[in-house]
């Protein structure tokens, strides 16, 4: 059987009994699901995005029949298959992000990162990087130690829309230089030294450091130790200055 839902603005949707996440990216789309006594699966655009093992009885498919469901099309495949990926293809999967900000792929740990702990990401993966978007939105990008075969198999796995991600750059952010000849950005303390106090710099935040310049110089590089979000980006009441 098969039947049609919208998904909620949550991206969480319940269907056949079961809950399936489908991330806020889809929120108030619609989708089709497939069900039969085993096996449920999610279309979009009449292309597999999910599937999940149900126990479903007889009686069950009768339910969802006389609420409106349609007979369904033939079993669709759960993944696709070996030896078809192209080396350049493209793959999806959804994972949830444990608390030490690790996801399992094909039984190896990949660092996102701890600020996405507990969330649901999507892991758009190539031949060479993996692409982590969360909310619909570039989070991270790690490099890949996945295999064309191992992509190929990997659980949920979907062909991921060719379309370039859109390219992002480091958040630049403006600090004055303490009379300690320290400074504080995303929750990270950094020590600059007294010879660079009352100035105001520019932090480039990158994923593993901070760039500190001063009037296009760069003054010190800092490692970055903990990731958080940027909340203030001007030393308010103080000169800027271009880098």
């Amino acid at each position: 059987m098969e039947f049609d839902r919208t998904v909620p603005a949550s991206g969480n949707m319940t269907a056949a009994g079961r809950q399936i996440w489908l991330g806020p990216t889809l929120a108030g789309q619609k989708v089709t699901v497939w069900a039969s006594t085993t096996t449920l699966h999610v279309f979009h655009h009449d292309q597999l995005i999910k599937t999940h093992p149900v126990t479903l009885t007889s009686d069950d498919l009768r339910r969802l029949h006389a609420r409106g469901a349609r007979p369904g099309r033939p079993s669709p495949a759960t993944a696709p298959p070996t030896g078809e990926l192209a080396t350049n293809a493209l793959v999806e999967v959804d994972r949830t992000v444990n608390t030490a900000g690790l996801v399992s792929l094909a039984g190896k740990q990949i660092s996102v990162g701890l600020p996405l702990a507990g969330r649901r990401v999507t892991l758009r993966i190539g031949p060479h990087l993996i692409h982590v978007l969360a909310d619909g939105a570039l989070a991270c990008t790690r490099p890949s130690p996945l295999t064309g075969d191992q992509r190929a198999r990997l659980q949920g796995a979907r062909a991921a829309d060719p379309a370039p991600l859109a390219e992002t750059s480091p958040a630049a952010v403006q600090r004055v230089v303490s009379s300690q000849g320290s400074l504080m950005v995303a929750g990270c303390k950094l020590h600059l030294g007294q010879t660079h106090r009352g100035k105001v710099v520019t932090v480039i935040c990158e994923d593993t450091q901070f760039r500190i310049l001063h009037a296009g110089q760069e003054l010190a590089v800092h490692p970055r130790t903990l990731i958080k979000e940027v909340n203030r980006r001007r030393a308010s009441g103080h000169i800027t200055y271009e880098t």
